[in-house]
């Protein structure tokens, strides 16, 4: 199996699991649905300098998520394969830059390959695949300044110090100063365990500012169109995400230090084992430590954040399967049992739950075929513990990353089947396509719905009657356009728009509500009615 299961062997698998069935199910709100509509209204207008979420600008993040979904939609056109293509991709290169970070740290190739491996495995990063944001791009980045820094610290070579700076550049408009917290907690611990080969010269000075000009240049060119960006962005969307509960995303305290655990299974079991085995390791300035603290001091700094989305902390898992991966290595071999009982536990845990979920009435669609392939996979761990002869510390490795590529693939055809029930409005969008319907003006009662306009590819008509999620930030508006896509129903002049525009053929979308009895004249508008799942469409 050593000659066999080479790293490029594992990046293919691991590139067929990711991109098999991403497209086959429509983008999920809120954050997929809003990343995807916000790069589908960039590549449909041009404009790719101001994001646009329903025709209301949109500053929250900077723009290169949404303009690297948008060459997505240049390429593949406007579809979940294209919103999530690039995201694909951004795994697969972190699969690599964990295996090659590996190699720089601990100078072993099998401790690289095993990194890789339990990296995939992570849920959070199956869960990054599929979840179209930010996270996975920074995660990129971090990773790349990462590996940068190590390469040029070890070999001197300038090339990477540019490299460096140039990534950290890319996070940061990618989502902002949260770039640097993760690569810049392990410089700090790395640096006393390796000698700088080169003295402080001009291009430390030269990075840095190709650092500031690419960094800087979208909020500088905003920030000299309107001063008021700058304190936007340096206020509400930096100081206030961490301090107060600016965007409604507010956890207590305990959130990542419960979560980080749970969406780092099984491995991360196998690391509180193992941490607690060789802990001779971890002395201040050794290796060991720089990566333990470049994984618990950024936990401790979004803990303490107020704004919190698990997959925030998805850049501190790559140092943390490396760090893995070689304490498993390290391990007595006759420890390797507790480590299997994790990962047989896990994976057992989770074939069961697929074996069982047809026949539990849940609501949801489990496809009875998943029942025989997940009984097969069973088959086969059986196998590789009973009958191959393969490295005993191996068969863990193996047998996480089969069920990783299972799980992948299982898991975006049970969301294919299930959209409605998973927030995915394709089925709406297509029932409004094929009634030939799309044509007429779309309205959305009282909700912020990202993935109707997706699914549509088209702009339409919210209408506000008191939902936070259509709290627009419209300071920014040149000029009153918005309005045509946003009607306050408790403002009269805007409610007397409403009935203009219900004069012609409308569509009407209720999500799990009805209209209040003031809006009966509302309902009366239209002759057919159909309902689907938690949607009421009026036609």
């Amino acid at each position: 199996m050593k000659s066999k299961l080479s790293f490029n062997i594992f990046l293919v698998i691991a590139a067929i699991s990711l991109f098999i069935n991403v497209g086959s199910y429509g983008v999920i709100e809120s954050s997929d649905a809003r990343y995807a509509e916000i790069g589908r209204a960039m590549h449909v207008s041009g404009d790719y300098i101001h994001p646009n979420l329903l025709d209301v600008h949109h500053y929250h993040k900077p723009p290169f998520t949404y303009q690297i979904t948008a060459l997505g939609y240049k390429i593949f056109g406007i579809n979940a394969f294209g919103a999530r293509f690039f995201l694909q991709l951004a795994v697969i290169l972190q699969l690599i830059l964990v295996y090659r970070l590996s190699i720089l740290l601990f100078d072993n190739k099998k401790t690289a390959l095993w990194s890789s491996i339990i990296y995939f495995s992570f849920p959070l990063v199956l869960m990054s695949s599929r979840n179209l944001t930010t996270d996975a791009f920074l995660t990129t980045f971090a990773l790349l300044s990462i590996y940068s820094w190590v390469k040029y610290r070890q070999s001197g070579v300038i090339k990477w110090l540019y490299t460096f700076t140039l990534s950290l550049a890319l996070g940061f408009l990618t989502k902002g100063p949260v770039i640097f917290i993760i690569p810049v907690i392990f410089i700090l611990f790395y640096n006393r365990t390796e000698k700088a080969k080169r003295n402080f010269s001009i291009h430390h000075i030269t990075s840095w500012l190709l650092f500031l000009v690419i960094a800087a240049s979208w909020f500088a060119y905003l920030g000299y169109n309107n001063p008021a960006f700058l304190d936007y962005f340096l206020g509400k969307q930096t100081a206030d995400r961490f301090s107060k509960n600016a965007f409604g995303r507010t956890e207590p305290f305990w959130y990542f230090l419960a979560f980080a655990p749970l969406v780092g299974l099984p491995w991360f079991l196998a690391f509180i084992y193992l941490l607690k085995d060789q802990k001779e390791l971890f002395k201040r300035k050794s290796l060991h430590f720089a990566m333990l603290m470049a994984f618990v001091i950024p936990l401790i700094f979004f803990s303490i954040s107020s704004s919190k989305r698990i997959l925030y902390i998805l850049p501190l898992y790559g140092l943390l399967a490396i760090l893995i991966a070689d304490l498993f290595l390290r391990i007595n071999t006759e420890k390797t049992k507790t480590i299997n009982s994790f990962i047989i536990g896990f994976s057992g845990l989770i074939l069961l739950t697929f074996i069982i979920a047809p026949f539990i009435n849940t609501g949801m669609n489990f496809p009875y075929y998943l029942v025989g392939a997940s009984l097969f996979l069973v088959i086969l761990i059986v196998l590789l513990y009973k009958l191959t002869k393969e490295e005993v510390k191996f068969k863990p490795i193996l047998t996480s990353l089969m069920v990783t590529v299972f799980l992948l693939i299982s898991a975006s055809t049970i969301l294919a089947k299930n959209e409605l029930k998973v927030n995915a409005s394709k089925p709406v969008t297509d029932f409004i396509i094929d009634k030939n319907l799309n044509t007429r003006d779309i309205l959305v009662y009282n909700i912020r719905k990202s993935s109707i306009a997706f699914g549509l590819n088209k702009s339409i008509i919210s209408l506000y009657n008191g939902h936070g999620s259509l709290n627009r930030e419209t300071q920014f508006e040149t000029d009153l356009n918005w309005k045509k896509h946003l009607i306050n129903l408790k403002n009269p002049a805007e409610l007397e728009n409403l009935h203009q525009i219900v004069e012609k053929p409308t569509v009407l979308l209720l999500y799990k509500k009805q209209l209040p009895k003031k809006l009966d004249w509302l309902a009366k508008k239209y002759t057919h009615k159909k309902i689907m799942e938690k949607w009421t469409i009026y036609y």
